[in-house]
């Protein structure tokens, strides 16, 4: 379930579930561009989507990942969006019309608090990831998005490819090659094609950025205070 819909009090989620759907992401799939007004709001359940900014060489990079903690298209509210929501591990998610969205929004207080709490960790990944990417190197940035997808999918292996990683972070598929190689060769990891399995998160753990931390600590206050989850 998603958690952000699980939090509300029985009234207001029957308020809402009329208006909701249950749909299957696919891996891949655009659920609405950079400029566009989102027409629909999503609910992950199994699904993880990807935040991506325009890299300025019209190759967008991933700043944050929204998965059953959030939702998809708040940010917007009815105007145009500043990122392209991209699906990066495929499942299943309710969708509901931003018309009805804007329409219910008065009746559920809780779930208003709810989703600008999902609202404020999508920002505060967006920037944890922009001063990661200034200050730290291709191996810690690779590791800090393992551990942010372990955290999202609860599952060690990661369905990814060299090339997909590169266009995430917007490094080199070189060097995202050298850097797994590390990871294998002491025994963190272990790649196959598609798929990175982690084998020892801790190992990732002590190896990790201050980013990832930083955003743990911000991101588990601000769910709890504002959606009541521990």
């Amino acid at each position: 379930m998603n958690t952000l819909l699980a939090s509300l009090p029985e009234t207001e989620y029957q308020a809402l579930a009329r208006h909701l759907q249950l749909i299957s992401l696919q891996k891949g799939q655009v659920l609405f561009r950079a400029g566009e007004v989102p027409s629909q709001v999503y609910y992950p359940i199994g699904a993880i989507v990807s935040g991506m900014l325009d890299s300025g060489d019209g190759q967008p990079i991933e700043t944050f990942m929204l998965g059953k903690t959030c939702m998809v298209g708040i940010a917007a509210l009815g105007q145009p969006s500043f990122y392209l929501a991209r699906v990066r591990s495929s499942g299943l998610a309710y969708r509901m019309s931003m018309e009805a969205f804007l329409r219910v929004r008065s009746e559920c207080p809780t779930y208003i608090q709810g989703a600008h709490a999902a609202t404020n960790r999508m920002l505060m990944q967006l920037s944890q990831s922009i001063v990661c990417s200034k200050r730290h190197s291709v191996e810690q940035q690779l590791i800090r998005w393992m551990l942010i997808t372990l955290d999202r999918t609860l599952d060690s292996h990661i369905h990814i490819t060299h090339q997909e990683l590169s266009e995430i972070l917007g490094f080199r598929r070189e060097a995202i090659t050298m850097n797994l190689g590390k990871m294998t060769d002491r025994g963190d990891i272990h790649v196959r094609r598609g798929v990175v399995e982690i084998l020892s998160r801790e190992a990732l753990e002590e190896r990790s950025c201050t980013c990832y931390w930083i955003g743990q600590q911000q991101l588990r206050p601000a769910f709890q205070q504002l959606v009541g989850f521990a």
